[in-house]
């Protein structure tokens, strides 16, 4: 199909053919089994694991159903033209009768198989690694149930019709889910192959530990810092959940599965290309990813999207300032610092991964042949709808120049990477009291060295007055600092403001890149009613309910309501707070 509408770049169109891609197309190539043709062989616990796939990010955009690289739209990280992209952000959400994330269906699907599989013909050794799924996917689905609802009823068997006790079991606390999913990973860990024994693309014992240092780190700090609000946990234990993350980061960082990926060979772009390759199976950095293939017609259109116009969304000036001047120090103190008057201006003497995240001119967009036929000489500020740069600075981390020409691209999509990894350890053991030098050193300065930035010193050396957590410690913003500039626009700063209990930088105004650098210039259509605050800057949101930041409600939405119907059928659920 996807070769009969080469050449279509209408992104309106491009939407409905991406969903459609990433939601058929985007498994691994095996036909998936029902619960009423299984007999638990290996192959058939293989196939029917394979429909749970797919629940993995991958090209699509949008506000919960994939699309690495359009995640962080919302957050101070990105600006969407739309202020109610993501509703319980922008403070708009409603209570609905039913839907609203609240769905057990996969959780179900997974408890049959984990109530049924010792029926299976098959030696443990041919079927253990499958087992190990199964207990992975069910705490990928309370995972993902927690961090929008909370406290949530646990179920560990498949419920009928008949089942009325179970089906009116009430919400247990967080706490409680937590600790039933990290024994499922637990069990995970136990039952899945080695990364050198697992067979491709599949889930392994790599990506088990990965995600337990994130589910840990996670709830640690969300116990933390939301500890004596309405989200918090009574007497909450949040650094049992910071020791468990640092112990799985720093199991897998031992087991030395995986390593930091060399960009020595082009520094200018190395970080860059490690987000628009097609194969990935021999880069040491990558725990899992998703693979697509044009001459079996797996394909996306993520790149059409990348490369073909803003996708109505930009960073934000809040990203880029975050990113140090190349004397290790932040733009409010560093002497290296060449100011915002231009994009040139901002990346000189910067971090190298900044001009590695941002297009700038001159920057490849549209690679034919091996020709470069389309290159970035403005941001697209002026134009409509999807075709739109809110703020000036383009998205350029994921761009693939030669897999965007309109017949469906096969770009990877990164599911997890090793650098999350460091960083989970490294937080967690800075919140733990113990952020030594050695810590450092095998974490955040393995980052910086592969793009030649100075070393973090346990000390900090600076005091920025522009810190964003000025009530911790300057170690600790560093290493947030790192997390948000290593992991940029990759999906991860919702969960972190929203763990970390940071409704400052939440509902504050987001801004772009200095407007009158495009005044005058060439623009086709010309330029037109863009935007722009008091001082100068690109202000997306400045006509729109957000012109004073998101309407975030700090009592209401760190967590979505449950749906109406819900509270009418299982008289023993209770509504989150504020709602």
């Amino acid at each position: 199909m996807n070769r009969h509408i080469a050449g279509c770049l209408l992104l309106g169109f491009i939407l409905a053919v991406c969903i459609s891609c990433d939601k058929m197309l985007d498994k691994p190539p095996l036909d998936q089994i029902t619960d009423e043709q299984l007999n638990f062989t290996a192959t058939e616990m293989k196939l029917y694991s394979n429909q749970f796939y797919p629940d993995f990010p991958g090209w699509f955009p949008g506000a919960y159903t994939g699309g690495i690289f359009w995640l962080d739209n919302a957050t101070d990280n990105m600006v969407h033209g739309n202020y109610n992209y993501n509703a319980q952000i922008s403070g708009t959400g409603t209570v609905s009768a039913s839907g609203g994330g609240w769905d057990w269906t996969d959780i179900r699907a997974v408890n049959y198989f984990l109530a049924n599989y010792h029926k299976s013909p098959d030696a443990p050794a041919l079927t253990d690694t499958y087992v190990g799924e199964m207990y992975f996917w069910r705490a990928w689905f309370y995972f993902k149930l927690l961090r929008q609802f909370g406290d949530l009823p646990w179920y560990s068997r498949p419920l009928t019709t008949e089942d009325e006790e179970a089906l009116q079991a009430p919400r247990l606390k967080r706490n409680i889910i937590v600790d039933s999913i990290l024994n499922d990973l637990d069990s995970a860990v136990n039952l899945l192959a080695a990364p050198s024994q697992a067979e491709a693309l599949r889930i392994n014992r790599g990506v088990a530990l990965a995600f337990t240092s994130r589910v840990a780190l996670y709830e640690g700090t969300w116990e933390k810092y939301h500890n004596g609000t309405p989200f918090g946990v009574e007497n909450a234990d949040y650094n049992k959940y910071l020791r468990k993350a640092a112990d799985a980061a720093l199991t897998l960082i031992n087991a030395g599965y995986y390593q930091i990926a060399s960009i020595a060979d082009d520094p200018k772009f190395g970080y860059w290309r490690l987000f628009n390759q097609q194969d990935l199976s021999n880069n040491p950095e990558i725990i899992l990813w998703k693979k697509f293939d044009k001459s079996l017609g797996l394909t996306h259109f993520g790149q059409n999207m990348l490369a073909y116009g803003g996708n109505n969304t930009g960073l934000t000036k809040q990203l880029v300032d975050a990113y140090l001047c190349t004397d290790g120090k932040p733009i409010a103190v560093s002497k290296a610092y060449k100011g915002d008057n231009t994009l040139e201006d901002q990346v000189t003497n910067r971090d190298p991964r900044l001009a590695q995240t941002i297009l700038l001119p001159g920057y490849p967009r549209i690679i034919t042949g091996g020709d470069t036929t389309g290159k970035f000489i403005l941001p697209d500020i002026n134009m409509p709808g999807d075709g739109r740069c809110t703020t000036g600075f383009e998205p350029f981390k994921g761009i693939a120049p030669d897999d965007a020409d309109g017949t469906g691209s096969a770009t990877a999509s990164i599911i997890f990477r090793y650098a999350e990894v460091l960083l989970n350890y490294a937080e967690a053991k800075v919140e733990l009291g113990e952020g030594t030098q050695e810590v450092l050193d095998k974490t955040v300065n393995v980052l910086r060295d592969r793009v030649g930035m100075p070393r973090l010193t346990a000390d900090v050396g600076f005091t920025d007055p522009n810190w964003e957590f000025k009530n911790l410690s300057p170690l600790l913003n560093e290493v947030r600092r790192e997390r948000r500039v290593e992991l940029a626009i990759e999906g991860y700063r919702f969960d972190d403001l929203m763990r970390w209990a940071a409704t400052a930088l939440i509902k504050q105004p987001l801004y772009g890149a200095r407007y009158s650098q495009f005044v005058g210039k060439p623009f086709n259509p010309p330029l037109s009613n863009i935007p722009v605050s008091a001082d100068g800057y690109i202000f997306p949101l400045k006509n729109t309910p957000a012109a004073q930041g998101w309407q975030f409600n700090p009592g209401r939405d760190y967590l979505l309501p449950i749906p109406s119907d819900e509270l009418v059928l299982n008289k023993h659920l209770t509504q989150n707070p504020g709602w």
